[in-house]
């Protein structure tokens, strides 16, 4: 893996009255890096093998610029959404040719389905998120983009790996103990 980023030397970030340290000599000095680009992407979710490669895809390209530009990060996430929901059959486009907007289309796939309120919510927040990064203005840090992410990667657990999870329990109880049929 290869990295690239800002370098700087500053007053030590633990200096201060409530910590032991002489400062006969002046303040103590440390060194930060900021990374700004990682190579390969570092991931920043966990992709289930059953989602769809627009999805995939998807998180690939947040990854890719999660350092260098949160704002753009958060804003690949919420077209993730977006894939994904494409690939459900929720058409993007409205008859007129015009785009849909994802609240919209958040709300169609919520309402074909009663058991998923729960996971449009999550959608709708990683909707949000990726909003407030598309602005020009925008001030997300890394740390909120990832947070957005661990949010996408419940919504996706629960879709792609909760149904498999639940198959599974369900064999555990019919055996009442270990499944172990091939």
């Amino acid at each position: 893996m290869h990295g690239t980023g800002d370098y700087e030397v500053g007053v030590s970030r633990l200096s201060g009255e409530d910590h032991d340290y002489d400062y006969s000599y002046g303040p103590p000095y440390s060194s930060y890096l900021t990374v700004t680009h990682l190579h390969p992407p570092m991931l920043m979710m966990p992709i289930p093998k059953s989602a769809p490669d627009e999805v995939r895809e998807g998180v690939m390209r947040a990854s890719r610029v999660l350092f260098a530009d949160p704002g753009l990060a958060a804003t690949a996430l919420r077209a993730t959404v977006e894939r994904f929901l494409t690939s459900a059959g929720i058409s993007a486009t409205q008859p007129t040719g015009q785009f849909r907007t994802a609240h919209e289309r958040i709300n169609e796939w919520r309402d074909a389905d009663l058991t998923r309120p729960p996971i449009a919510d999550l959608f709708f927040a990683v909707k949000w998120l990726g909003n407030a990064g598309t602005h020009e203005d925008s001030d997300l840090t890394t740390i909120e983009v990832l947070d957005g992410a661990r949010v996408l990667d419940e919504a996706f657990h629960r879709l792609f790996l909760g149904p498999d999870i639940d198959a599974h329990a369900k064999t555990i109880n019919a055996a009442k103990g270990p499944s172990r049929l091939p």
